[in-house]
């Protein structure tokens, strides 16, 4: 196989290969963790703020905190802080909350949307506010970033969803994201994302966003960035709705709409029942996978791919990436591109779209035009994969396929172009050996996208 062509790209000096991993500062902080009282905000908010003191502060009672942009840049540090060491209270506090005192509160100042970071660790999502002058207009392009997904890997405070043997059913989001690898699959992308200008207005949202349709109503493109694996009902229909009305959609993620989750009566929690009986009465609100029957909402008509077609990346020089099978697809506008060759993106999880036939044994995936229901879709690259049972463990065998496509599922509905990557947005992405071509094929699909584009290559 051999890598896609080096073509220079206008506007893309910055898109080098491999570049390093962003650092933004958390050697020097002044707080060790914390959170914050929402997940998300709009200028004008009220934040309050629970920090965990790195060092004693000896010279001041109230030190000044700063905010950071994804960038590493200060973006605003006017506001003061009680700073102390605190610890979790409680004997369940990943259930719980950590019950942290009270930190600081101010009034978010206007900032564009996007996320940001409290002393470069604790993240504020901050929604998009219209200009003064144009107050009912809404972003042209809504970034949802993933903070279920988060939640339920977050294992601070002894559990998370995925602790054994015995994974806890209900997770607050009233605690620090705890260590890295809960970020890892879309660190990168806001990091990238920070520093450029697109002549879009962009707004980012959390997942509990998504209950109210009205955030991303009026949106042109919507963008699911890193590995969007736990959803709500409510979010679903909303994002379905969203689809049926011609709104676009870029998934990049991979392992999406997995499990079906819901939220507290307060919000504060996360709810899936994994590995025990969900004791809810209603049957479509039983939090597990989407596939099940007894939740009748599949994944495949969403969104054009799911998990079960799709599998685990396999850790081997020939699979690190998708394979291109239409060179002429609007996606890869710009770059020399052949049949065969291969966009670098190491990849942990990928969907899968519904085949004719087995492309491990023979040949080139054909897409199964009747199981998928799809009024038109398309094949932009591949990638085999290996799908093993979680219990069981991985293996590296090519049993399946990762399917990157375009999707309409109706004549009048929107287009959902689906990465079916978990690291679209992660190191290995936009940040990878690849990074140059990552980017400007993020670029060109989002253009497609936000500017009604044809998607197809033909």
């Amino acid at each position: 196989m051999q890598a896609l062509g080096a073509t220079g790209v206008a506007g893309l000096s910055a898109c080098g290969a491999a570049p390093e991993a962003p650092s933004l500062g958390r050697s020097t902080s002044r707080i060790s963790d914390g959170y914050s009282d929402q997940q998300s905000y709009r200028p004008g908010d009220r934040v309050t703020l629970f920090l965990n003191a790195r060092f004693p502060f000896l010279n001041t009672r109230f030190p000044r905190v700063r905010l950071y942009d994804y960038g590493g840049r200060i973006v605003y540090h006017e506001f003061v802080a009680d700073l102390f060491a605190q610890q979790a209270v409680g004997p369940e506090p990943w259930e719980t909350g950590f019950g942290y005192r009270e930190s600081a509160t101010f009034t978010l100042p206007r900032l564009r949307s996007g996320v940001y970071l409290v002393e470069g660790i604790v993240p504020l999502i901050v929604k998009y506010t219209p200009p003064g002058e144009l107050p009912s207009k809404k972003a042209d392009i809504v970034i949802l970033y993933p903070t279920n997904t988060v939640a339920a890997y977050n294992a601070a405070g002894g559990r998370s969803m995925y602790s054994r043997p015995t994974p806890a059913p209900i997770v607050s989001f009233k605690r620090p994201v705890g260590d890295e690898a809960n970020l890892a699959f879309f660190n990168a992308f806001l990091e990238w994302f920070a520093s450029i200008q697109l002549p879009y207005s962009l707004g980012y949202v959390a997942d509990i966003d998504l209950e109210d349709y009205s955030e991303i109503a009026d949106a042109k493109l919507l963008v699911v960035i890193g590995h969007s694996e736990y959803w709500t009902r409510r979010a679903r229909e909303n994002f379905d709705q969203f689809v049926r009305r011609g709104g676009n959609v870029l998934l990049l993620s991979g392992n999406n709409m997995w499990w079906q989750v819901r939220y507290s009566d307060d919000r504060s929690q996360l709810i899936c029942y994994k590995r025990a009986p969900d004791p809810i009465g209603n049957p479509l609100l039983k939090t597990v996978n989407w596939t099940e029957s007894i939740l009748d909402y599949p994944t495949l008509p969403s969104v054009g791919a799911d998990f079960p077609h799709g599998g685990f990346g396999i850790v081997s020089p020939e699979f690190d990436g998708f394979r291109v099978l239409s060179p002429e697809s609007p996606a890869f506008r710009g770059l020399s591109v052949e049949s065969g060759n291969v966009l670098g993106i190491r990849t942990e999880e990928y969907d899968g779209a519904p085949l004719l036939n087995n492309p491990v044994t023979l040949g080139q995936p054909q897409l199964d035009f009747g199981a998928l229901g799809a009024y038109r879709a398309e094949i932009i690259g591949y990638q085999c994969c290996s799908r093993n049972e979680e219990d069981t463990g991985r293996t590296n065998v090519a049993d399946n396929v990762g399917t990157w496509i375009a999707y309409q599922r109706t004549a009048t509905s929107g287009v959902v172009m689906n990465g079916a990557s978990t690291n679209w947005c992660s190191f290995t992405g936009v940040f990878g050996p690849d990074s140059f071509r990552v980017r400007r094929v993020i670029l060109n699909m989002i253009e497609i996208l936000v500017t009604g584009q044809s998607a197809f290559a033909s």
